[in-house]
């Protein structure tokens, strides 16, 4: 069963599977794997047009950890051939990565060119608790989507932040930038929270346009990408994150 938060995710899932815009690579992380295993499996329905959890599906490959509670190289060599055939029935050919940050350096080198030479049409859901131990080049190379668990008071003080500086003037918006670059440790946790926010924004604005009187469809699309790009920016290269933000204050 799908949670509440889950659902929330899962209904920008199948938003892009509804307007085709399926992406190559996606990674799911949070807490719940197990869940996440599920709601992974339901997509590939989605988008296959066939139930995966019934019967032999010769088009769905799981890739997890072995004995020795890591992915080798040779699974990545393994699922490369097994990509390099035609699908059977699927219009998709699905993998499934459990535990992704079990991958060893040499698989997730592998991995990364699988990523960038896929093989006809294919899905890739990596699903972990730890994205972080992914390579840079790997993250940048998939659509990702955190779950999370309820919000805490924390988090919710830092949204209510985020809405009074999105009205505020470029002066106090750059003086805020300037206040969160002060803190690195904490910005990558801002921007996921933020991202959550408008994600959440975006989905309840394609089910009832009236519900954002600040924000239209195409403007909640940039803002997203634009804090992805941030988030990717300040967490894998020498960015400075101050002025990275200060782009951002601009698309608020």
């Amino acid at each position: 069963m799908i949670s509440t938060r889950q659902d929330i995710q899962w209904q920008f899932l199948k938003r892009m599977a509804e307007h085709g815009r399926v992406p190559h690579a996606l990674l799911f992380y949070g807490e719940s794997t197990a869940d996440l295993k599920a709601l992974a499996l339901k997509f590939i329905t989605l988008v296959n047009h066939q139930d995966v959890e019934k019967g032999i599906q010769p088009d769905l490959f799981f890739v997890s950890p072995g004995e020795e509670k890591e992915i080798k190289i040779s699974q990545i060599r393994e699922l490369h051939q097994k990509l390099s055939l035609k699908s059977y029935s699927a219009l998709f050919k699905s993998i499934i990565i459990e535990q992704a940050h079990q991958l060893n350096q040499e698989a997730q080198s592998a991995f990364l060119k699988l990523l960038e030479e896929p093989k006809g049409k294919t899905i890739f859901i990596l699903i972990t608790e730890y994205p972080e131990m992914l390579l840079p080049t790997i993250l940048s190379r998939v659509e990702r989507l955190r779950f999370y668990s309820s919000l805490q008071p924390c988090q919710k003080e830092e949204i209510k932040e985020l809405l009074k500086i999105s009205r505020a003037d470029l002066v106090q918006r750059f003086d805020y930038a300037k206040k969160l670059a002060e803190d690195p440790r904490g910005l990558n946790e801002v921007l996921e929270n933020w991202l959550r926010y408008f994600r959440e924004l975006l989905i309840t604005t394609v089910h009832n346009e009236s519900s954002s009187k600040v924000y239209s469809l195409a403007k909640l699309e940039r803002i997203l990408k634009t804090i992805q790009t941030t988030d990717f920016l300040v967490s894998t290269t020498n960015v400075n994150p101050r002025l990275a933000l200060e782009i951002l204050m601009l698309e608020l």
